[in-house]
């Protein structure tokens, strides 16, 4: 399965944050995943990088060219495509990915992460899309969500077409074990 990561790419975090995206790394390659991700070297991403890498994993970055400079992408990658645009990225990462994992990030994460969520919810594709909620990093996202559809802006059932896992063993779990037969995504957008 190909498992596309979003997550953050500053240097500049706890190493709770870059454990955990190595051991996700680790554990995906082990369990014979391909890693699809933004390519970056630094970060949550390039820890996860590592991870897969260290582990024998297969590794498909994907970036825009203007990222391609010396130190910002993860340069063991075993594919790597580069486009015009982070549009074009973005959607090159959704089309080579069979499920998501949003680990740890910020701005970049956030939107990546949310258009992914809003196409199963529009049933548009219905794929595994995980939360890793390392060191309880987005308890406060999935508080606001909850009074989200508390005040009947997001339907209650939309909580089933994601997974919060506080480890990257949960989240792999979760991943492998999805069943999309499972899960109608045909009502869940409000019109």
């Amino acid at each position: 399965m190909n498992i596309c990561l979003y997550g953050a790419s500053s240097p500049a975090l706890d190493c709770v944050y870059f454990d955990a995206a190595e051991e996700f790394g680790r554990l995906l390659a082990q369990h014979g995943h391909t890693l699809v991700y933004g390519g970056g070297a630094q970060g949550v991403m390039g820890a996860a990088a590592r991870g897969a890498a260290d582990a024998g994993g297969k590794i498909i970055g994907i970036a825009p060219s203007f990222l391609n400079v010396d130190g910002i992408l993860f340069d063991r990658c075993t594919e790597f495509i580069l486009t015009d645009t982070m549009a074009e990225r973005k959607a090159a990462m959704i089309a080579h990915a069979d499920a998501f994992v949003m680990a740890p990030g910020g701005f970049g994460t956030f939107e990546e992460f949310f258009e992914v969520l809003t196409l199963k919810q529009l049933g548009r594709h219905n794929p595994a899309i995980a939360i890793l909620n390392t060191n309880g990093f987005y308890d406060k996202m999935q508080e606001f969500v909850l009074s989200a559809v508390e005040q009947n802006f997001i339907r209650s059932a939309c909580l089933n077409i994601y997974a919060l896992c506080p480890t990257p063993a949960e989240a792999i779990s979760y991943l492998e074990h999805y069943n999309p037969a499972a899960l109608d995504v045909r009502h869940l957008k409000n019109i």
